[in-house]
């Protein structure tokens, strides 16, 4: 084997960038003679002690620049070495240009923290006017997100760390870019649902004491926190058919099954029900179009199986007049049933 070897081949072996063919010519490289090794070993100084420490690296270029030429014992100016033979000109040639590369190498990376550090991430912000049936908000990772009327959300410009972080309130359906790196994290008051992607409804609105979480695909961790700590209080793991339901006044989560999709009639425009008891189709109508029904009968007694298509409060009330022969009057928000 020649005594030479190509600078290339040792930056490559020791900053581990090498295939396995260059490792095995550099070792046997080494074993050629004292003065390769001593050569390697030089090499390997100037490499370390100009290599870069992230987590401290708010330096001044100039004077790196200057403690790297100490180090390597290099000058700027023309450099004329003194050589007794050969050898010792081609070790100096080799370490000058050593020093070079090194050099250029701190400088870009130096200058790219710097910047990098000094660019700060644009928060944006979005507000739906309307219900979004047929064409969702897209997030900068490519998640989808169809919002229901009045939903808000707060995200940055570009995800750029280990996790996606975002801010909502509202309701809205969620169909999440799978990422099993950067795991999303959705906040809404102290409640989170971290996700690695999945599709699932969320419902925090404004006039409700439960934040509610419908699994349709995937897996979720929904989670409460502490305010003052951040420390987790109260969690579950929802798998599809289930939902998680957050009580904002005894701060307690539960899950259950649900065998229907009338949380999504917003979106849908479909109510369906099989042999319901009124009572439970009165909160589903609450709900799905943010009125407040009274009874002054006893809805328990009665029991509804039908399905309905984007019909209104009073087309359903109309409905339910026919079936059941009970009196309804709407006011506004209020509907008494009698």
């Amino acid at each position: 084997m020649s005594n030479d070897l190509h600078i290339q081949q040792l930056v490559s072996y020791i900053s581990g960038n090498c295939s396995k063919e260059e490792q095995k010519a550099v070792e046997l490289w080494l074993k050629l003679s004292k003065d390769n090794k001593m050569m390697y070993n030089e090499l390997k100084y100037v490499w370390e002690s100009t290599s870069v420490n992230t987590n401290s690296f708010l330096i001044n270029v100039d004077s790196r620049w200057e403690d790297f030429k100490i180090r390597a014992n290099f000058k700027e100016a023309s450099y004329t070495p003194i050589v007794d033979n050969k050898k010792q000109l081609s070790i100096k040639r080799f370490f000058i240009n050593v020093t070079r590369v090194a050099a250029v190498i701190v400088f870009l990376f130096g200058l790219y923290l710097m910047f990098d550090k000094e660019k700060q991430v644009e928060t944006l912000n979005y507000t739906a006017a309307i219900a979004q049936t047929d064409s969702p908000f897209v997030l900068p990772d490519g998640s989808n997100i169809a919002f229901n009327k009045g939903a808000k959300i707060d995200y940055p410009e570009y995800f750029s760390l280990d996790t996606r972080e975002v801010s909502f309130m509202g309701e809205a359906f969620f169909n999440i870019a799978h990422n099993p790196d950067k795991p999303m994290i959705i906040a809404t008051e102290n409640v989170r649902v971290k996700v690695l992607g999945t599709s699932f409804n969320l419902c925090n609105c404004l006039n409700s004491d439960e934040i509610i979480v419908y699994l349709e695909s995937g897996k979720i961790l929904f989670y409460s926190i502490n305010s003052f700590d951040g420390n987790i209080l109260e969690q579950v793991i929802l798998t599809p058919g289930e939902k998680g339901v957050y009580n904002k006044t005894t701060g307690l989560i539960t899950k259950s099954q649900f065998s229907d999709n009338n949380h999504m009639a917003w979106k849908t425009g479909i109510l369906e029900f099989v042999n319901t008891p009124l009572a439970d189709v009165v909160q589903v109508l609450e709900k799905n179009f943010n009125i407040n029904i009274t009874s002054q009968l006893p809805l328990e007694d009665y029991y509804l199986t039908a399905r309905f298509k984007d019909e209104s409060p009073k087309n359903i009330f109309e409905s339910l007049q026919v079936i059941y022969g009970i009196d309804y009057k709407i006011e506004g928000n209020s509907v008494l049933v009698h």
